[in-house]
């Protein structure tokens, strides 16, 4: 069987990325550093560190594992062919 749950996961991670950058741009990250209010950064900061840590496993993380777990895959599937 293919290896769904990893892609599952690399595309929530994909999703998570694109509409944090959005989410993170309309909201006025920049802007919101720059001239800091209690409010304005208790929202952003939790929601910065959330879009940063998934894009690092986006990048770093995830295409290993895609890797990782294809190749498991078709070891398994030549296994079972040589049966």
């Amino acid at each position: 069987m293919i290896p769904r749950k990893q892609w599952l996961i690399a595309g929530v991670l994909l999703v998570v990325n694109l509409g944090g950058a959005y989410l993170l741009d309309a909201a006025g990250l920049v802007e919101g550093l720059l001239s800091p209010n209690g409010a304005t950064l208790a929202f952003l900061l939790p929601l910065a560190l959330l879009f940063y840590g998934a894009r690092l496993l986006l990048l770093f993380v995830v295409p290993g594992m895609l890797l990782g777990s294809a190749v498991l895959w078709a070891m398994d599937r030549q296994a079972k062919r040589a049966q």
